[in-house]
């Protein structure tokens, strides 16, 4: 998609850019963004450099507001995997801390013992040269969000994921009560931890979150699946919807604005409400 030439920038745009001619904006802008990353805000917009890069901006926006909000998720389900794991510990080794590689329980073990061991490692650099050992608390919050979804599994009833079944009945099920304790019960909650971590991760690298934001509803359906499967008073008061309603309802504001309307690619018609439970 190429932007129309040789104007001025529109007075919606304050600020830096609204000094310079669009020609010169969009050169800075493919300069700053890269040409692929910022051409896809173009075509969305039909054009209209003004309004790509408002887009652009709301975009880094919404990044942030996704790590909050799934965060708050992240947080409940590693708290929740964390104990059950502690227990499973507990009457397999007689201690608690299931990330000490001597008492570590051979499921455990064998699903996630290469991702514990990194985030040792990542624990001990932090400590430096500080004497005090570190911790169990220490290692879980070293652990990547794809460690809980791995201990968890695919959503996949195949041989691939046979140690996380297992260990799904012999723990993890009981960090979900208001789950199916069954093997259906992995595989949704196994569903919904893929849609966020995809989610998270696209917001991480602040690639282009036009899908995500069409999609909000799958991240509120996902989110609340699995924060009401832990323990349903958690879907008040930390995961807040509206925030994400009301970033979505921002974009389709900017696609609006644009002079060029009948190019713009229009969200509400194709906003989809897949329910991922």
């Amino acid at each position: 998609m190429r932007a129309q030439a040789g104007r001025n920038l529109p007075r919606y745009l304050t600020g830096y850019h609204c000094r310079m001619t669009e020609d010169k904006g969009l050169e800075l802008a493919r300069k700053f963004c890269g040409i692929a990353r910022f051409d896809r805000y173009l075509t969305d917009t039909g054009g209209d450099f003004g309004m790509a890069l408002s887009l652009c901006k709301w975009n880094h926006r919404f990044a942030g507001v996704l790590h909050e909000q799934i965060g708050y998720v992240e947080i409940c389900v590693r708290n929740a995997i964390d104990r059950q794991l502690k227990s499973l510990a507990l009457a397999e080794t007689g201690y608690k801390d299931w990330t000490n590689p001597q008492h570590m329980p051979d499921l455990v073990s064998k699903t996630v013992k290469g991702q514990i061991r990194q985030a040792r490692d990542l624990a001990q650099q932090e400590k430096g040269t500080s004497r005090r050992e570190i911790t169990h608390d220490d290692v879980v919050s070293k652990l990547m969000w794809g460690t809980w979804s791995k201990i968890v599994g695919n959503a996949e009833t195949t041989e691939k994921t046979e140690q996380q079944q297992a260990l799904w009945r012999a723990a993890v099920s009981g960090a979900f009560p208001n789950a199916p304790q069954n093997e259906q019960g992995r595989l949704s909650v196994a569903r919904n931890l893929a849609y966020l971590r995809s989610a998270r991760n696209k917001a991480a690298h602040f690639d282009n979150l036009s899908t995500v934001s069409k999609h909000k509803r799958r991240v509120i359906n996902a989110s609340f699946y699995l924060l009401s499967s832990v323990d349903k008073s958690f879907t008040h008061g930390w995961f807040d919807a509206s925030v994400l309603r009301a970033m979505s309802r921002e974009r389709q504001s900017i696609l609006q604005q644009c002079p060029n309307e009948g190019n713009v690619i229009d969200d509400t018609s194709r906003e989809s409400a897949n329910n991922m439970v």
